[in-house]
């Protein structure tokens, strides 16, 4: 025998054999760092297919706390790598020490962690109570944790599952039906399968026919994807437009300096004359790229005149050109408690040079937007972007006409919010722009987050979206997911871009996360009959196959 078959038989004797604390540690944590890395920017996204099987391991055999706590494990390993983007944000733009920057994101990776600890957590105790197989419940658990991550206790829906699948366009297009909740069941149950084949302790039939579920279901998506890419191909555009995506790349150090307002704002002035000369129907700027206030009207405050100079050089500038232009700036308001606050927004000024309509974001961005729970939170933290005070919501869609089009717009992180984007497709919205300004994470993996996020919003609606980013990534992503047009981080420039759109809307578009909300009754429901059943079988059975124990007996 060789010597690396003697290591491979060695390793899958460890792996089915009695494990000790320091195995199944080691275990949860290789779970948690594959599972980190199979998201952007490290992109080894073949290892979210297989990433679980080590928890599962881990976990088989051990109590419901230790389940909680291995899953809970992986989880923070997961967020940790995956989100360490924070670290560099609180350290180079709120000067946190490095040291304690750490903090907030181990605090957020353990909070999320929570989240991956209950699905599992929940799975496994409807397995081991109902003697329901682990591909059967993790796959309803899953997605159904995933959903109400959306809304509490924040909502922060970062770096779902299904995203870690947003380049395999063909698997993914039946996210029309399910949005990217069906994509992250699709993976945990495929996780599930190869578990059970190569680890449970299930009969060789339900091997058999959990494989070959897995098979015929795995055929079906991508047949249902090929057909329907090939049919958005064939489909005759509604309309078409021509875009350009100015990316001014301006530093974030000097974004909101005085000093540097004029030659900021000169960027955007000389991409745009260059971009009219192109024949464009429409100019695009980043979120905040009017680094000024822009109000609605004329009527500006005595201490707030510069900003108005400002806004009527914008305006001069669309009627200048003849070319709309939509963008982003901070506008003032007051809160619903009285005190001044700012938008964030985001205009469309015609070609007259006269302002259209504006939109308010909606989704605000937790400790940089506005601060949680202020009068809890609000004692201890500050925002990290200092400026009027907390942001105020907005609370109403807005679909501006361009060409021919209804175009809605996602500010920011507003993009990772399926249930958002729906409903601007929903209200009419032909085509939807994403402005963002991704300068504070600099060159780690939330650009490259954020724009696979952005992808799945258009294959759940099949509405194509063009995104213009301050520093980067800017692009355009077609109805299918495809991402096109890209630009490199840090580079100033303007793309032109032909973007087309079709009279097509989705079963997600209508119904909504109906498959994420079934599998959160069906999870609540499990768990319910769980305890109502009570029976304990953990000393008799294994908590993951709930038919043999581990000496293989009945």
């Amino acid at each position: 025998m060789r010597r690396s078959d003697t290591a491979s038989r060695a390793v899958w004797d460890v792996l089915n054999g009695p494990l000790n604390f320091t195995t199944r540690f080691a275990l949860c944590a290789i779970s948690g760092v594959a599972l980190g890395v199979a998201f952007p920017k490290f992109d080894i996204n073949l290892l979210a297919w297989v990433a679980f099987v080590p928890l599962l391991q881990a976990i088989e055999g051990e109590s419901m706390g230790h389940v909680f706590g291995y899953a809970w494990l992986q989880g923070l390993a997961c967020y940790v790598v995956s989100l360490y983007w924070i670290e560099f944000t609180l350290h180079h733009f709120a000067g946190v020490n490095p040291i304690l920057a750490s903090g907030p994101l181990l605090l957020l990776a353990g909070i999320m962690a929570l989240f991956a600890g209950f699905a599992i957590w929940a799975a496994q105790f409807a397995t081991l109570r109902l003697g329901l197989p682990i591909f059967v419940t993790l796959p309803i658990a899953w997605p159904a944790v995933e959903w109400l991550r959306s809304f509490f206790p924040i909502g922060f829906p970062w770096n779902l599952l299904g995203y870690t699948a947003y380049r395999n366009l063909e698997l993914i297009q039946f996210a029309e039906v399910t949005g990217v909740y069906g994509v992250s069941a699709l993976i945990v149950f495929f996780n599930a399968v190869v578990f059970v084949v190569l680890f449970g302790r299930h009969s060789r039939r339900v091997q058999t026919w959990s494989l070959g579920t897995l098979t015929a279901l795995m055929l079906a998506v991508l047949v249902f994807g090929s057909i329907r890419m090939n049919a958005l191909e064939s489909q005759p555009p509604a309309g078409k437009m021509r875009v350009a995506m100015v990316q001014g790349n301006i530093p974030q150090s000097i974004k909101w300096d005085p000093a540097f307002l004029d030659t900021s704002f000169k960027v955007y002035v000389d991409q745009t004359q260059q971009a009219a000369r192109h024949h464009v129907d429409l100019v695009i700027w980043p979120e905040a790229a009017a680094a000024f206030l822009f109000q609605p009207t004329a009527l500006y405050p005595p201490r707030f005149a510069g900003d108005a100079v400002y806004r009527d050089r914008l305006l001069k500038l669309a009627a200048d050109t003849g070319v709309p232009i939509l963008f982003g700036a901070p506008a003032l308001g007051v809160a619903a408690d009285g005190e001044i606050g700012a938008y964030n927004r985001a205009y469309l000024v015609s070609s007259t040079g006269k302002v259209v309509d504006y939109y308010d974001k909606i989704q605000l961005v937790p400790f940089g937007e506005y601060v949680p729970m202020r009068p809890l939170l609000g004692l201890l933290v500050n925002r990290i972007v200092h400026g009027f005070g907390d942001m105020i919501a907005g609370t109403e869609q807005t679909l501006f006409p361009v060409k021919g089009a209804q175009v809605g717009v996602l500010i920011c992180y507003e993009s990772i919010f399926p249930d958002l984007t729906r409903r601007a497709v929903k209200r009419g919205a032909d085509v939807l722009v994403n402005i963002t300004n991704d300068a504070w994470y600099g060159k780690s993996s939330a650009p490259y987050q954020l724009l696979a996020m952005t992808a799945m919003r258009a294959v759940e609606t099949k509405v194509p979206i063009v995104r213009a980013a301050n520093t980067g990534i800017s692009a355009v992503i077609e109805a299918d997911g495809r991402i096109t047009a890209s630009t490199p981080l840090f580079k100033r420039g303007t793309e032109i871009e032909d973007v087309s759109w079709r009279p097509r809307r989705t079963v997600y578009t209508i119904v909504g996360d109906l498959f994420s909300e079934i599998c959160f009754v069906l999870t609540l429901v499990g768990v319910l009959l769980a305890i109502l059943r009570g029976r304990e079988t953990q000393t008799t059975s294994s908590p993951i196959a709930g038919t043999l124990n581990r000496n293989g007996s009945s």
